[in-house]
C-alpha cells in the first residue's frame, strides 16, 4: 500500500489546461477587439494627414477648405482602410490668411467586438489632427 503525499503532482494537467485555455481564449478576444479601433485610428490619421497637406496648398481659403474635407472623406471610405463600422467626423479650420496655419480634425469611433458577450459599453469618440502651414512663397499670390 502506497502512502499518501499531499505534494503530488497527479491530477494537475486538467485544472491547469482549463487555466490556460481560459487565459488564452481572453486574450484572443482581447487581441481582435483592438482590430477595429486600430484600423479605424490609421485612417483617421491618414485622412488627417491628407487634409493638413491639401490645406497647405491652395491659396483661397474657402475653396481649400472644401477640398480638403472631400479628399479626407475619399481617404476614410477608400477600400484599403478596412473600417467597416466606424464612424467619422472631419472638421477644417481653413488658414485665417495667407502663410497662416491652419488645422484639420478627424474623429472616429470604432465598433466595440463581442460587446454582448463581454459586456463592455461603447467607446468615446477620439480624434486625430495636424496643423497645416502655408509655404511663405504663396503669401506672394495675392
Amino acid at each position: 500500500m502506497k502512502a499518501w503525499n499531499p505534494k503530488s503532482e497527479r491530477g494537475q494537467a486538467l485544472p491547469e489546461t482549463a487555466l490556460f485555455a481560459t487565459l488564452a481564449i481572453l486574450m484572443a478576444f482581447g487581441l481582435l477587439s483592438w482590430i477595429p479601433a486600430h484600423r479605424a485610428r490609421t485612417a483617421a490619421t491618414a485622412a488627417a494627414y491628407t487634409c493638413s497637406q491639401f490645406l497647405s496648398q491652395s491659396p483661397d481659403p474657402a475653396r481649400a477648405q472644401r477640398n480638403a474635407v472631400n479628399l479626407a472623406w475619399k481617404t476614410l471610405n477608400a477600400d484599403w482602410s478596412a473600417t467597416r463600422g466606424a464612424s467619422y467626423r472631419v472638421q477644417v479650420s481653413p488658414p485665417a490668411g495667407p502663410g497662416l496655419p491652419g488645422r484639420c480634425l478627424v474623429s472616429f469611433q470604432a465598433p466595440t467586438l463581442f460587446n454582448g458577450l463581454l459586456g463592455l459599453s461603447t467607446g468615446g469618440w477620439e480624434s486625430e489632427w495636424f496643423i497645416s502651414r502655408s509655404e511663405t512663397w504663396k503669401a506672394r499670390w495675392q
